[in-house]
């Protein structure tokens, strides 16, 4: 196998989009700046719905048309009301809803991504990298990676 000269990076101290166009996922570098209870990192597709969400005691429902199942992983992203943005498990889902467990209460609006390419934890404040074999992960339209707080992804892709 050759080796791949367009190869590119992106640094991230927050949750967004990498590149958004078709592309493969070739690896990362995930870095913590203080140890905590893990957290996790998603690479997505970046492939947004809007929805909403509302929150009956520690349940949050999110209505948007999906093809997820119980089990499934997401990454919610809040644009309004208290939730915390973050991975969530799912409960149970639907074609126009689906649950996960929060500890927030309330309602509002929030974009999901629902195709997970790869999934990374960080509890400790040592960086590491991951290498994906191969020709990458594809991304059929670009790379959405969702950062929880103080941590930070550098993407590789192309």
């Amino acid at each position: 196998m050759a080796m791949q000269y367009d190869v590119k990076s992106k640094h991230m101290t927050a949750s967004g989009v990498v590149y958004g166009n078709r592309t493969r996922l070739k690896g990362a570098i995930i870095s913590a700046n203080t140890t905590a209870v893990a957290r996790n990192v998603l690479f997505m597709d970046n492939a947004p719905q809007a929805g909403t969400y509302s929150i009956t005691s520690t349940t949050l429902t999110v209505t948007v048309a999906n093809t997820l199942a119980a089990g499934d992983r997401v990454f919610l992203d809040f644009t309004s009301g208290t939730a915390v943005d973050g991975a969530y498990t799912v409960l149970t889902a639907n074609a126009t809803t689906f649950t996960v467990t929060t500890a927030a209460s309330g309602t509002g609006n929030v974009t999901t991504y629902t195709t997970v390419l790869l999934e990374a934890d960080a509890y400790n404040p040592t960086a590491y990298s991951i290498l994906v074999p191969g020709e990458g992960i594809l991304a059929e339209t670009g790379i959405y990676v969702g950062l929880p707080a103080n941590i930070t992804a550098t993407t590789f892709y192309g």
